[in-house]
């Protein structure tokens, strides 16, 4: 028997395992736990249903999560998960980027997620959406989108498969004239020329975005901008703010968490932004990351943005659960 048969033979029987333990005991260890979502349109939550063990399966992926971390840590230096992203010159791609996102991999599915937004996959503008038909019957429904970039094929073709119901709110500071008009004429939009910061501030630095530039900007909390629309609760939160994701999303957890209440969230895609060398440290990223799961987002689906470079951008979609792994809204928040 020649080598290369052998070799064959036993990938075959490596993938046989995989097989058996993602088809079999893919609830145990291997792969996410298999949440239903069922959709029944008279209720607009009744699509989520969770499963009796999320709390066990949830530590046990934790458990695997943490040993992963560990030996990526190991495998880079000090120097390289702390202080800076760039990694080994002999790793090509920057292999602690693309591994930690295979660490913080889905752990919810959902059947009914689809794309909205912009074609082709792996793209910039689109996002993966859980019960999108759900939104159709949603009593008051609001989505908040950070960063446009006049990039409106996301509202627009989610408004269109909600049949218009939601009330859509787009937050860019950085437009020029020709697509801030764009995102005006988008029916069912509302266009706020102002960003989401970590505390309310106007920045008197000027910025320059593609062809355009700004003197100074506005941005605004997430709790602030809430109470001027007169919300109490997202239930879609779309952001894309170039790498401000790590100062954001940190204060919102603290604020409410301060407050003893649940981030108003029922899901969120957000654009996680890693760019070497400039970028934040690995371990703030990882930090970023786990805090989201901490705070109760468990991740349905995660998509490479090609636009660049695939290790550097990619988009979490996240689904907001209670301690029993139920869907969390603003009409049934434990």
């Amino acid at each position: 028997m020649n080598t290369r048969l052998v070799l064959s033979l036993l990938l075959a029987g490596f993938a046989g395992l995989e097989i058996y333990f993602r088809l079999v005991r893919g609830q145990q260890a291997w792969s996410t736990p298999q949440h239903a979502f069922q959709h029944v349109p008279q209720t607009h939550h009744s699509i989520f249903r969770n499963i009796d063990d999320e709390h066990e399966a949830y530590k046990i992926y934790r458990q695997t999560q943490d040993r992963e971390l560990q030996a990526l840590q190991h495998a880079l230096d000090p120097q390289q998960w702390g202080e800076s992203v760039v990694v080994k010159p002999h790793v090509m791609p920057p292999e602690g980027a693309r591994l930690i996102w295979d660490v913080f991999g889905p752990f919810y599915n959902c059947p009914s997620k689809e794309r909205v937004g912009t074609p082709p996959m792996a793209w910039d503008g689109g996002k993966w959406v859980c019960g999108v038909q759900a939104l159709r019957h949603k009593p008051k429904c609001t989505v908040y989108s950070f960063g446009s970039n006049g990039e409106v094929t996301f509202e627009e073709q989610l408004l269109s498969l909600t049949d218009n119901n939601c009330k859509v709110h787009v937050f860019d500071y950085s437009l020029d004239t020709g697509r801030a008009n764009k995102v005006r004429a988008v029916k069912g939009a509302t266009l706020h020329e102002y960003g989401i910061g970590k505390e309310d501030i106007t920045v008197k630095t000027p910025m320059k975005y593609g062809d355009h530039g700004v003197d100074q900007y506005e941005l605004k909390s997430l709790p602030s901008i809430m109470t001027e629309l007169g919300h109490s609760w997202i239930d879609l939160f779309k952001m894309d703010i170039e790498g401000a994701e790590y100062d954001v999303l940190p204060a919102l957890v603290t604020h409410y968490k301060a407050l003893k209440q649940r981030v108003p969230i029922t899901q969120a895609q957000i654009e996680y932004h890693h760019t070497p060398p400039d970028g934040p440290p690995m371990v703030k990223l990882v930090d970023t990351l786990e805090m989201m799961e901490a705070s109760g987002f468990r991740t349905f689906s995660t998509e490479y943005n090609i636009n660049g470079a695939p290790w550097n951008f990619i988009e979490y979609s996240y689904l907001h659960v209670d301690e029993n792994g139920n869907v969390v809204s603003d009409d049934r928040v434990s």
